[in-house]
């Protein structure tokens, strides 16, 4: 593959895949013109790859990819583990570079990293959680404070999905942890992906992070560190 067409699809997605990510985080919407503008410039930038440094060994990857990236991602939308954004994005990271070597990878598939490596990059949420509130309980804050009746194991978890809020806006995309019956306060609880998004005043909430964010941020560190999942299948 031809460096500078190399930089120019990775240049291509990166644009695209933060523009999306930016669209979804304020308004989680993501306009379909941008995946038609995106697919249309990634089929013509691998058809003229494909032109000029055509190999049948080229071709088949490049299907494969495609191929493989349309099955999975329709089959998580399927299940509901995706939106439509993240479906649309997957693939069409699966036109523009179909086929990509990092320094460190199982597969050339550069759809499906961005999306293990994304994958791999929500499990440090929870720790960020955990750390902001072991610090404010560490600091004197009593960030349980008319919780006092709740379980313990139930204060332990929400520790690791959200925080204490001082003021959360309409229009600021987060879920509410906490609920009150009978004048008492607990926490809530959820699995439910259509939870409403709330507002309130000192409040426990979990942001409602777009999965796009980190497949974006999956991409990013597949240039930067390759597969994360070679750290566990080494060869």
């Amino acid at each position: 593959m031809d460096i500078s067409m190399l930089l120019l699809k990775l240049t291509t997605c990166f644009i695209m895949l933060s523009y999306a990510s930016f669209s979804d985080w304020k308004t989680r919407e993501v306009d379909d013109k941008l995946w038609i503008l995106f697919s249309f410039i990634g089929i013509t930038l691998n058809a003229v790859e494909l032109y000029f440094y055509f190999n049948l060994q080229l071709l088949m990857l490049v299907i494969i990819s495609i191929s493989l990236s349309s099955l999975i991602s329709f089959t998580l939308y399927y299940l509901g583990f995706f939106g439509g954004a993240d479906m649309k994005a997957l693939l069409v990271i699966s036109l523009i570079i179909p086929v990509y070597y990092p320094s460190r990878y199982l597969h050339p598939f550069a759809s499906l990293t961005s999306l293990t490596n994304g994958a791999f990059l929500t499990l440090s949420i929870p720790m960020i959680f955990f750390t902001l509130n072991m610090v404010r309980l560490i600091l004197g804050k009593d960030i349980f404070l008319g919780f006092e009746n709740e379980k313990l194991w139930k204060k332990i978890l929400v520790c690791f999905l959200g925080y204490r809020a001082r003021k959360v806006e309409k229009g600021q995309f987060f879920i509410n942890l906490e609920k009150t019956t009978d004048g008492k306060k607990g926490f809530h609880i959820s699995l439910l992906k259509d939870e409403e998004f709330t507002s309130g005043q000192d409040i426990w909430v979990t942001p409602g992070i777009p999965l796009l964010i980190f497949i974006t941020l999956g991409f990013v560190s597949t240039l930067i560190f390759g597969d994360f999942l070679v750290l566990f299948f080494p060869y």
